[in-house]
């Protein structure tokens, strides 16, 4: 198995288009004008996973300043995270989290947070992440919320900065508006 990593924007538009390939396995999209990364303002890498030259795997970083009961945030999150079916559970998937957690440390946030399926808590736990209780991120925009809550999803999160250690209880039982742009959420 090869890793490599491509960081920053806009990418190579080999990689891109493999990088999309590989999301049509579990996100089929018929729109032609698809592109990666979907939303270049919030990137900041990706971690791809090659069997040879194929993309197997995939996960995007994203980054956003946000607010957040008065105290401003540098966050990052998961988006887009995907292995290919034929290449599951072999690894593939906790391998792209730990390069994608070492990737967020190392750009020295104060918090990681992105949503996830009820059923995918653990697998992120394992990672570094908890679940934060009773909590909605809040993407899209201020005029068009895009609300996790009213997608079922539940809200992981990481704290790295003694500023936001210190204000971790904010983060529970509230929402947490990060403006993504319209329909986007990590």
């Amino acid at each position: 198995m090869k890793w490599s990593w491509q960081l920053g924007c806009p990418c190579d538009p080999q990689l891109a288009r493999a990088i999309l390939d590989l999301e049509q396995t579990a996100w089929p999209s018929d729109d032609p004008d698809e592109r990666f990364p979907s939303a270049p303002e919030t990137y900041a890498a990706s971690i791809v996973a090659f069997e040879d030259s194929r993309a197997v795997g995939h996960t995007a970083v994203r980054k956003k300043a946000f607010v957040h009961r008065g105290v401003s945030y540098t966050g990052y999150g998961l988006s887009e995270v995907v292995v290919h079916p034929q290449w599951q559970r072999r690894g593939i998937g906790s391998e792209m989290i730990r390069r994608a957690a070492d990737f967020i440390s190392a750009c020295a946030p104060d918090v990681s947070l992105f949503t996830c399926e009820p059923g995918r808590v653990e697998f992120y736990q394992r990672g570094g992440w908890r679940a934060a209780k009773d909590t909605c991120l809040v993407g899209g925009t201020r005029e068009r919320p895009f609300r996790s809550d009213r997608l079922g999803l539940t809200v992981m999160v990481r704290f790295f900065s003694s500023r936001a250690i210190l204000h971790r209880a904010d983060f529970d039982g509230a929402d947490i508006w990060i403006e993504l742009g319209e329909n986007q959420l990590w």
